[in-house]
């Protein structure tokens, strides 16, 4: 199974971004991992969050691939436990499915008509995390998968 990662907005803080090329790096070791960064509205000062949504909802739907499914992360999205996680990767591959794309949200997440696009909703956790996070954990989650998959000792 490839992967993508479509972030709105850049990981700015490097403690964080050192993190995630680790994890980049040793998920390659195991497969394709692609990043995608669209992106982010600027939020002014009385802006409409749902004119800011909407705006980058729309360069979203424009910019990512249509040929893999949609893995939209949102609190709102189903929570999984990391074997729940690699159950759904399993269960997208035994369908035929070569690549997932996952989609992480700017400041004020994703538009409704990115989420109603979108294959899946997935939650990482029932906490607000900002979208840089939200890349290390999901890097992390993807690794632990690999990982477990070529049967090395990494999940415990």
């Amino acid at each position: 199974m490839k992967f993508l990662v479509v972030c709105i907005g850049k990981i700015k803080e490097n403690f964080i971004l050192n993190g995630v090329n680790e994890y980049a790096r040793r998920i390659r070791r195991y497969t394709e991992l692609g990043f995608l960064t669209i992106k982010e509205e600027k939020l002014i000062k009385g802006s409409q969050d749902s004119l800011v949504l909407q705006k980058e909802g729309k360069r979203v739907l424009h910019t990512i691939p249509q040929d893999s499914p949609l893995v939209a992360l949102d609190r709102q999205g189903k929570g999984l436990n990391s074997l729940q996680h690699f159950d759904f990767i399993n269960t997208q591959a035994r369908q035929g499915v070569k690549k997932l794309i996952y989609l992480i949200g700017g400041p004020l997440g994703l538009s409704q008509e990115v989420l109603d696009h979108s294959d899946h909703l997935l939650s990482l956790s029932p906490m607000t995390l900002t979208h840089e996070l939200t890349t290390l954990f999901l890097l992390e989650q993807i690794y632990r998968y690999q990982n477990f998959m070529a049967g090395e000792k990494y999940h415990k």
